[in-house]
């Protein structure tokens, strides 16, 4: 039985299940292998330009994105070696994006100890980590002049 948290209606009135289990197993296999063999600026450039194709919705359900979420961390507990937090935020997004739920992604560093990070915003709140953590970090295009 399907849980009503995972299906939406798509614009052809279509009923839809958010991502899964193995839908972001692959997306987080295709991020790990597009970030080895592309690089970082590469890959971003990839996932926004996939989301773009995306209508994203003003109104979406929170239980979708947290259900996205709960999908993309057990594919990482799962995933052969170790989905650092730039692999899970892109495949956060990218799923996300793709179930018209408006996410940023964010990149942030501190300068001592020197640590980057990365994490998933919606409504302005980490969804893939916790408010706390993020503060330590300076989002990087708030580094731009």
């Amino acid at each position: 039985m399907t849980g009503a948290s995972n299906v939406r209606v798509s614009r052809l009135g279509v009923s839809r299940r958010a991502p899964g289990l193995c839908q972001s197993l692959m997306v987080l296999s295709c991020v790990r292998l597009s970030l080895r063999f592309l690089g970082l600026g590469r890959t971003v450039k990839i996932v926004r330009w996939l989301d773009r194709r995306c209508a994203v919705r003003a109104q979406h359900d929170m239980a979708t994105a947290r259900s996205v979420e709960e999908s993309v961390a057990k594919a990482a507990a799962l995933f052969p070696g170790r989905a650092l937090c730039l692999e899970q935020s892109l495949t956060l997004y990218a799923l996300l994006r793709r179930s018209s739920v408006p996410a940023r992604l964010r990149l942030g560093a501190q300068a001592y100890p020197f640590g980057a990070h990365a994490w998933v915003e919606t409504n302005g709140e980490p969804l893939n980590d916790i408010a706390e953590h993020v503060a330590f970090y300076v989002p990087l295009e708030d580094l731009l002049p």
